[in-house]
């Protein structure tokens, strides 16, 4: 089975990455306590030391850091997905096997962004556990939720390079096309600030939505997540569209 290609070509990466990404988040909530950085805490403090920690920690390092990491491992998955049949390559045969292109393009996908979703749960799972380890308690439920934007950001990243790995048809080519778009993106804050105007980023959309899950009194950014979830299903779509007229 063509799933069976897909795990096999990256699962070593995958189970590196999660492993490593849950340890590395779960060390960067504790350590700041050791240091008496702001979201230092000792067990038996007031509440309201409880809610800064979790706010600061859970917000700011799912938002800032586990974001941008996420979305610089989505490039590296997206580059090498289908754009791994390009480089073989395998395409050739895979068409003409018994079966319509677009089984290859949505099964190539999807395990791509069920290993994006299992990392973006590690992480938030790694700095759950180290909060809990610190509080002594279950402050908030729902920075659980924080996976939920994470996972949207970085399939969005995932499936442009995704899209664009199959026009140039070649995976170090859609890597760098990603990568360009990618810094736009992290650029647009800027522009933002010198245009006067709201420009909607992927890294903004993440941190305002693990700010919500730590317990800000931000809303969700559900209208942003709509957008991102479209543009997702579009560029999948479109990838679609490519493969099936292209020769090989």
């Amino acid at each position: 089975m063509y799933i069976w290609k897909c795990w096999r070509d990256t699962r070593t990466r995958f189970l590196i990455n999660l492993i490593l990404i849950f340890i590395m988040c779960a060390v960067v909530t504790i350590i700041p306590t050791w240091f008496g950085g702001a979201a230092s805490y000792q067990r038996g403090k007031a509440a309201s030391g409880v809610e800064n920690m979790w706010a600061s920690m859970g917000g700011e390092v799912l938002g800032e850091f586990v974001s941008l990491v996420l979305l610089i491992e989505a490039l590296n998955i997206g580059a090498g997905g289908i754009g791994a049949e390009f480089r073989e390559p395998t395409l050739g045969f895979l068409f003409t096997r018994p079966r319509r292109r677009r089984n290859w393009v949505w099964t190539c996908w999807l395990v791509g962004a069920w290993e994006l979703f299992m990392i973006a749960l590690a992480a938030v799972v790694g700095i759950f556990g180290g909060l809990i380890y610190l509080s002594g308690h279950v402050y908030t439920w729902r920075l659980l939720a924080a996976a939920l934007p994470l996972s949207v950001g970085a399939l969005a990243v995932y499936t442009a390079t995704f899209f664009l790995t199959a026009v140039a048809r070649s995976s170090e080519k859609g890597l760098s096309f990603g990568l360009g778009i990618l810094m736009i993106d992290l650029f647009l804050p800027v522009a933002a600030y010198f245009w006067h105007r709201d420009l909607t980023s992927i890294l903004g959309f993440t941190r305002a939505g693990c700010a919500w899950a730590a317990g800000s009194q931000g809303p969700f950014p559900g209208l942003q997540l709509t957008i991102y979830a479209a543009l997702i299903m579009a560029l999948g779509l479109g990838t679609q569209f490519v493969v099936e007229r292209m020769e090989v």
